[in-house]
């Protein structure tokens, strides 16, 4: 369990919140608490047939606000109306318990954050910290969400050999149920009672505008009870062809119900030992993966993200369940590869490599938001623009005012892009899969070993994604590119990591190194130079996300102290003190290639009673 506070900067700008004079931020708050449960009975009904049967429990809440303001609060406090006992429809702005909301710069005394001193400050103008609390609430949900899971499974000996051996079967059957709950934390964020942009207000019902919300920025919530029940029926038998050839086949049945339905996905394998050092082994199959029972609520849930053509600006992004028809997404996968085994000394070689392959068709994904704004937004990338104001998919996008004037309505007036959950475009994944690891023994009391592994993205290309029947992407395949506003993220052609480790007793030393490949901003594929317009300036930074290497070492010593056994760990990370891949992102660094810690240490201790 945890709890987690988060900073936030309400319309003061870069005075900052005068409620937080050391940072000049507002707070918001997450709490996660969690349990599990689990056991189960192993019953030998004879020599060859056991019975296992296992139930898994578990539960997870959550609370979690961020600060967020009240638009009609807010325009009625610049209008002299702000503050909880003033009446708008009544009362007299400035008089009484009517309050100004002063959004200039001589509000304030500085910024306590950079400690920077206001030159433009006039005491007497500061907004008050009951009026500030007043627009500025907390706006989130109270969520929890619970699981139980039973399995029995019949496993045992057929009684039927081949030449390699008797043939083993399973059969099994498995029930799970989920249940969800979400209520949002106070009337102001739920949207069954201010579902439009006016609080208190329901004249949008039944518009375009319904559900967005009365916050400026952040969106609400409705209450929602979510139950999904699944159950599967499987079976699978091995089957030891010869000394040398091992095969094993299953089948699983799985009913969602409803409009999900339900599939049967076999799988087969094989395992080939050509001679005591060389072992060949495949398999192939099709998977199945159902919506969990969120996805296809008649509910909506709002993130924040930067739109490109908002000129990067952050706005709402409102994704939206599909209770009509979200079906399953299924995969046919295969992979094939081998294993060496060679002796070395008195120690060994083993090199393992792998070819695999994963179709997926009717993925679940959300529309993607970005490029329905840069249609919409005729692919500019500064925000200043005029957008296309008969777009087909203009519906899906609300405007500043709620309403789109062509020639006039730019990208910066985005306020809101919706989204939804659907099955999305096909996808076709492969690779190769590396493994070496190599133990060489040093002595009696010591022991040498290393290696690596790595991975090698042959293919990972997305079919056209359509939207009520418009292109928003077109097929693409991602390796090599950042990705940043598409599936599936970053994917460098190469991951891999070494190792070198020596133990002798009581000690071990572990060093090792991790090294991901640049990739290519794909925005900039198709743009000319530069390729960004920012507040700065054109700039073509953080095109090229160059490579990333972080080196790491670690010490061990397990120490018997008699009534207790500890191990005393020390380790530095990224010791030459590796800077991330740039990108032209918020953080100025790719997230997903490498990170802005720098050089860190580390010290525990581990203990066994």
């Amino acid at each position: 369990m945890g709890s987690r506070y988060q900073r936030a900067v309400p319309p003061a700008g870069y005075l900052g919140n005068p409620l937080d004079p050391d940072r000049g931020s507002g707070t918001g708050f997450a709490s996660n608490q969690a349990y599990r449960f689990s056991g189960g009975f192993d019953i030998e009904l004879n020599d060859s047939l056991t019975l296992d049967i296992d139930g898994t429990f578990w539960d997870s809440d959550r609370t979690a606000f961020a600060p967020g303001i009240v638009g009609t609060r807010l325009q009625n406090a610049l209008n002299g109306l702000g503050g909880a006992d003033c009446n708008p429809a009544t009362g007299t702005p400035g008089a009484g318990p009517c309050q100004y909301f002063n959004p200039f710069s001589n509000a304030g005394p500085g910024n306590p954050t950079l400690g920077l001193t206001n030159p433009f400050y006039v005491p007497g103008n500061e907004n008050s910290a009951e009026l500030l609390r007043f627009l500025q609430i907390p706006n989130g949900t109270v969520e929890e969400e619970s699981q139980f899971v039973f399995d029995l499974v019949l496993s045992g000996d057929t009684g039927f050999a081949l030449p390699g051996g008797n043939v083993a079967f399973a059969v099994g059957f498995q029930y799970r149920d989920t249940n969800f709950n979400s209520r949002p934390i106070n009337d102001e964020s739920n949207l069954d009672i201010n579902p439009c942009f006016r609080e208190g207000d329901r004249s949008c019902v039944g518009t375009s505008t319904e559900g967005v919300g009365p916050f400026i920025f952040l969106g609400g919530s409705r209450p929602v009870d979510l139950d999904q029940s699944v159950y599967a029926f499987f079976g699978e038998v091995q089957l030891p062809i010869t000394d040398r050839i091992e095969a094993q086949a299953a089948i699983r049945f799985e009913d969602y119900g409803g409009a999900v339905g339900s599939t049967i996905n076999p799988k087969g394998s094989i395992r080939f030992e050509a001679t005591d050092w060389l072992t060949f082994r495949g398999s192939v199959g099709t998977t199945f993966r159902g919506p969990i029972p969120s996805q296809v609520a008649p509910i909506s849930v709002t993130a924040l993200q930067g739109f490109t053509a908002a000129g990067g600006n952050f706005k709402s992004l409102d994704i939206f369940g599909n209770p009509n028809d979200l079906g399953p997404e299924t995969a046919f996968t295969y992979n094939i590869g081998a294993i060496m085994n060679v002796p070395l000394g008195a120690g060994n070689v083993i090199f393992s490599v792998d070819y695999w392959s994963i179709d997926l068709e009717d993925r679940i994904t959300t529309t993607p938001g970005d490029a329905i704004a840069s249609l919409v937004g005729n692919g500019q990338t500064t925000g200043t623009a005029p957008v296309d104001c008969s777009s087909p998919l203009a519906n899906l996008i609300t405007f500043s005012g709620n309403t789109c004037i062509q020639g006039t309505t730019t990208g910066l007036d985005i306020s809101r892009v919706r989204t939804d959950w659907v099955n999305g475009p096909d996808v076709k994944i492969s690779g190769l899969d590396f493994a070496l690891t190599v133990n060489v023994p040093l002595g009696e009391t010591a022991d040498l070993s290393f290696g690596g592994n790595a991975v090698w993205n042959l293919d990972y290309s997305f079919d056209e994604f359509v939207v009520q029947g418009v292109v928003t992407e077109e097929a693409y395949d991602a390796i090599g590119f950042g990705n940043y506003f598409r599936d599936p993220n970053t994917v460098p052609e190469w991951r891999a990591n070494g190792f070198v480790n020596v133990g002798w007793e009581p000690f071990n030393v572990r060093y090792s190194v991790t090294h991901i490949d640049g990739v290519t901003d794909d925005r900039c594929v198709t743009r000319p130079a530069p390729c960004f317009s920012t507040s700065a300036g054109p700039t073509d930074f953080g095109i090229e996300s160059g490579s990333y290497t972080q080196h790491d070492i670690a010490l061990t010593v397990d120490v018997d102290l008699g009534f207790v056994e500890a191990q005393l760990q020390a380790a530095i990370k990224n010791f030459t003190d590796a800077e991330p891949a740039t990108a032209q992102l918020p953080l100025g660094f790719n997230p997903f290639i490498g990170n802005a810690i720098g050089r860190n240490y580390r010290f525990g201790i581990r203990t066994r009673f």
